[in-house]
Parts: C-alpha cells; structure tokens; sequence
C-alpha cells in the first residue's frame, strides 16, 4: 500500500482503539493516533525496503527487517519512546499505556495492508524468510488504496463521535 493510506488507515484504527479503551479527549486521542501512525508507519516503510538492481533498474523491494508482524510491533513501540519521554513528566502516568497500546498497534495495521499486496509481509518458515500475501494488488492499487483509506476514514469519524457521547 502507499505510505499515505498506512498513516490514514492506522489513525483510524489506534483512534477506534483507544476511544474504545480509554477515557481519553478526542484531541488527545488524534494527536497520539496520528504522532503514532506518523512516525510508526514512516520507520517501518523508510527501514524495510531496500533497493535492489532487476531487469527494469533499481526496484523497492521488503526486507524481514520490519515487514513481519512481530518486528513491526517493536519498531511501533519504538516510535512511540519519545512521545512517552514527553508525556512521562507533565501527565504523570495517565498516557503511558495509551502510547504504548498505539505503539503495539501501529506495525500490525501496517502489515495487515500489506498482506494484501503482491509482496506480502515475511515470516519464518524451516528457518528460511518467506513471503506471505492474502491477495496480490499493486501496492498503488488506486481501489485497494481508496477503500483502506475509507475504512480509515470511518473509523476516525467513529471515534469522534465515541468521545462526544
């Protein structure tokens, strides 16, 4: 999928997840959502495609780097370090479970649009890495892209009008 619909897609889920969870501000609830998806889909994206040299030139390609589910929740709790070092002093414990939860939920979002590419998300096999996909769309699927971020979309609405209920 395109980086694009990864931050609009998560958003909405953490934002469904915490207003489902927590007592939280929807201000409060957007920053993290978004701080998390940012930051979260952005390190995992940037650290697990690298260049490789095919037929047609350089291409993107996965890496196992952070495209398997459980490499991609500790890089998503690894985005989320300094918004828990800001918080830690000034609200005194009240959003450090929030962040940790979007940082445990970030990198799953992440692969769960991914398994639906061409490429898929890695995992371990005999010892080897091999590549998972559920459905094989082009990463810029114009349909596939658009319903990910409806979806998204939807789910952020949906926890707004959780907070003001």
């Amino acid at each position: 999928m395109k980086l694009r619909t990864h931050y609009i897609f998560s958003v909405g889920l953490i934002s469904i997840i915490l207003a489902l969870t927590f007592n939280l501000s929807f201000f409060t609830n957007l920053f993290i959502s978004f701080y998390t998806s940012f930051l979260g889909n952005t390190i995992i994206d940037r650290l697990g495609h690298e260049m490789k040299w095919s037929k047609h030139g350089y291409i993107p390609t996965r890496t196992p780097l952070t495209h398997t589910v459980l490499r991609s929740i500790m890089w998503g709790l690894v985005s989320v370090l300094t918004l828990l070092l800001l918080f830690y002093d000034y609200y005194h414990y009240t959003l450090i479970l929030p962040i940790i939860i979007s940082g445990i939920i970030v990198g799953p979002s992440h692969m769960l649009l991914d398994v639906f590419t061409e490429s898929g998300i890695y995992t371990k096999k005999n010892g080897k890495w091999i590549r998972i996909a559920l459905a094989h769309f082009s990463y810029n699927n114009v349909f596939v892209n658009g319903v990910s971020s409806l979806i998204g979309i939807l789910l952020l609405f949906l926890s707004y009008s959780l907070s003001i209920h």
